[in-house]
């Protein structure tokens, strides 16, 4: 599973046309009251999750991607969604 945490950590750390500066649809807040407010604090709580236990399901990592590619309202309301349901299996919400 270590090769699948490193994989997702490539693939956040692409830096291609994204920008982990945007917000997400609403802000987070984990179950020790940390604030995710933007793209890059969700990715980095997810990357914590998958270093601390298995990998971070690929679809939550193409949702944040791709909401930090095209700022598309809808891309980026996915992607919080996504990363709830991911924080939400770990406990973390």
């Amino acid at each position: 599973m270590a090769s699948h945490a490193t994989a997702s950590a490539a693939m956040l750390k692409k830096t291609l046309r994204t920008n982990y500066r945007r917000k997400l649809a609403h802000v987070v807040v984990l179950a020790d009251s940390t604030k995710l407010v933007t793209l890059r604090d969700a990715a980095n709580v997810l990357l914590d999750a998958a270093n601390a236990r298995s990998g971070v399901p690929d679809y939550a990592i193409r949702m944040l991607l791709m909401a930090a590619e095209t700022a598309k309202r809808a891309d980026i309301a996915a992607a919080t969604g996504a990363i709830e349901r991911v924080l939400r299996a770990r406990r973390l919400l």
